[in-house]
């Protein structure tokens, strides 16, 4: 994968988001999609990449929950600031909840996106981000109008390649307010929460594949080059609009 603009994307990007850097950071989402697969690995394997302060939720005899999650938007945008088109992926590793909020917790091994803007602001609020210039979220529908096809390819600085491909079907209700925390540990900013809020998500169903490099942290954490058993949450999401708020507790 070529990075070639990567440095001159992130320069602008940083002038872009640096008169605001000191403040707390908002990131609004605007008509999504997304995959979002939840499913069993090895506990030791998982607990073994999560830090001390943060504790492996355990999903059953010697297994953790997996987090595997890549979704498009027509717009995001960063502190009220202008909105753009957004791709994005991110795994991590269930986690009992710190504070007792959210639905769903989080541990974030990597996010990935193709907004420079975003990768900026993340990591001036002190949530790890890298960016992938090329990152690919396609879905494309069969002939019902209602289920298709989705593709997913990923790379980043310190992150091999890795592909997410399956079926997926559009949701026939909706579900209701659903909220999602990510949390990192960074030894400049400390302990991080990205608190997610999700009204009038929708969920369908969904059937991918994880691929990537068993040598990777990725295939490491999985066993190997492919999984496809995101049995606990497997679901394709249709979200109207979305925030997400950084805070960081030293």
């Amino acid at each position: 994968m070529k990075y070639g603009y990567l440095k001159c994307s992130l320069m602008l990007a940083f002038a872009a988001t640096a008169a605001w850097a000191d403040q707390p950071l908002t990131i609004n989402f605007t008509q999504c999609t997304e995959f979002a697969g939840v499913g069993p690995v090895n506990y030791a394997n998982a607990s073994a990449l999560v830090p001390r302060q943060f504790t492996a939720l355990s999903t059953g005899v010697g297994t953790a929950g997996i987090v595997v999650r890549a979704g498009s938007c027509t717009g995001v945008s960063v502190n009220g600031g202008h909105s753009i088109p957004t791709v994005f992926s991110q795994v991590g590793v269930e986690i009992v909840p710190p504070d007792k909020t959210g639905d769903i917790n989080n541990y974030l091994l990597f996010y990935i996106t193709n907004n420079p803007e975003l990768v900026v602001a993340l990591n001036l609020a002190g949530a790890p981000a890298l960016y992938d210039p090329n990152l690919t979220y396609q879905f494309t529908y069969g002939s019902t109008g209602k289920s298709g096809v989705l593709y997913v390819e990923a790379e980043a600085f310190g992150v091999p390649s890795y592909t997410i491909y399956g079926t997926e079907t559009d949701p026939t209700a909706p579900y209701g307010d659903f909220t999602a925390n990510w949390w990192a540990l960074t030894p400049q900013q400390g302990l991080v929460k990205e608190a997610g809020n999700y009204p009038n998500i929708s969920f369908g169903t969904a059937n991918n594949t994880v691929f990537t490099d068993k040598n990777s942290e990725l295939g490491k954490l999985i066993g190997g080059n492919t999984d496809s058993n995101f049995s606990y949450l497997p679901l394709r999401g249709i979200i109207p609009t979305a925030q997400i708020v950084v805070t960081v507790s030293k």
